[in-house]
């Protein structure tokens, strides 16, 4: 995927395995990165920075909206190793990741017109999820989940009650919004759909040291592609 975006491919989305990636199976991609990694954050990263002269406008603000999540751990999130290659937990870890990169554009590129929010959808019934349960045991524990939502507005259910928060974003002055802050979907027991917010775990130092471990990986990755094709 890496690959096919710094080579300016429109082929630039290779099939990810739903399952393994919601079973935290991960393995090493093509690209020679962790899978779980290159497909929640450093692909998008490669793409910020493709498109950064379009993105940064300060007449004509840009706004990125990432999909993270409630399960985005610092405790499993190391700078050390931040494509997680050593850990149990690498969608936590990426989505962690994420919240750090968000800070550091924010941080970065409010002053040129580009800025970044962070969302979770909430827990969602998706083929992403079938990939951890059948539809029939999804079917079956159905009703526990609706009485758990009188206490957990995280179990939004359907995109459609996920898409509330980024919808609401959508609408939102990106200058306006606060870069410390991931946004949540949520839904009531009785189904009523609503935004809310939590201040995100994290302290903008490891935010600009995520930022400039990220450039570094993809000096590499660039130097790796090119050694490569002047060989083929």
């Amino acid at each position: 995927m890496t690959r096919s975006l710094l080579m300016g491919s429109r082929r630039c989305l290779k099939p990810i395995s739903l399952a393994t990636l919601s079973s935290q199976n991960d393995k090493i991609t093509a690209d020679g990165l962790q899978e779980v990694f290159e497909t929640n954050i450093f692909g998008h990263f490669i793409l910020i920075r493709e498109l950064e002269s379009l993105l940064c406008h300060s007449d004509s603000p840009s706004q990125l909206i990432w999909t993270s999540s409630r399960n985005a751990r610092k405790s499993n999130f190391s700078l050390e190793d931040i494509q997680h290659s050593k850990g149990q937990e690498p969608y936590s870890s990426s989505k962690y990741a994420i919240d750090l990169l968000s800070v550091a554009l924010n941080r970065k590129f409010n002053q040129r017109g580009l800025y970044s929010s962070v969302v979770c959808p909430g827990t969602m019934l998706t083929n992403l999820t079938y990939g951890i349960l059948s539809p029939f045991m999804w079917m079956l524990i159905m009703p526990m989940i609706w009485l758990l939502r009188f206490f957990a507005n995280a179990f939004t259910l359907t995109p459609y009650n996920g898409t509330e928060a980024l919808v609401w974003l959508f609408h939102q002055k990106p200058e306006s919004l606060n870069p410390l802050v991931k946004y949540l979907s949520a839904t009531t027991g009785f189904g009523s759909n609503y935004v809310t917010s939590k201040k995100m775990d994290l302290d903008e130092d490891t935010a600009e040291k995520c930022y400039q471990n990220l450039l570094e990986l993809e000096k590499h990755v660039r130097v790796t592609i090119k050694k490569t094709d002047n060989q083929s």
